[in-house]
């Protein structure tokens, strides 16, 4: 029973969050894209720091679902391997978030901090909606990153299933 509710919640858990993060990227960056750079850049900061209470504590708890998985199943065995790949991929997006979005957030946070004359020093509007789709880009492959590590742990889950 309690393999199959770490299962539930461990799918279930990356699933609903790689969703989350995806619907963020294109639902809320067009929305960004059409409005004056200095709303859109106040507004991404409030995303920013909505996402970072949530996301991260969300894909630590269904890597941790997936790693006690890996950790209860049989040495060797498939499943075993399948949970050790599940909980690096949904864990997977606080190394990409640090190394690979970090530089774009923290431009896109310093330029609305300093309001026109950012977006000024920063190359104009121009390069401020390119560094917005850049994000948009960036968060939608790090939902991707975490969907991939929930399909290999719903994959071992199934798989013990037969």
């Amino acid at each position: 029973m309690q393999t199959l509710s770490l299962q539930i919640f461990g799918v279930s858990t990356g699933f609903i969050t790689a969703g989350a993060i995806i619907a963020l990227s294109y639902s809320t960056v067009p929305v960004f894209l059409s409005h004056p750079n200095e709303v859109s850049l106040r507004h991404l900061r409030a995303l920013f720091s909505s996402g970072s209470h949530i996301f991260p504590q969300l894909a630590a708890a269904a890597s941790t679902a997936f790693s006690v998985l890996a950790y209860t199943a049989p040495p060797a065995s498939p499943s075993r391997y399948q949970y050790i790949v599940a909980a690096a991929g949904t864990i997977g997006i606080a190394p990409f978030t640090i190394l690979v979005m970090k530089p774009t957030n923290m431009t896109l946070k310093e330029i609305g901090e300093q309001g026109d004359e950012g977006i000024k020093k920063s190359g104009g509007e121009q390069r401020v909606q390119e560094l917005l789709r850049r994000f948009g880009r960036l968060n939608a492959l790090r939902g991707g990153i975490l969907a991939m590590g929930a399909g290999v742990g719903l994959y071992a889950a199934l798989s013990q299933r037969n």
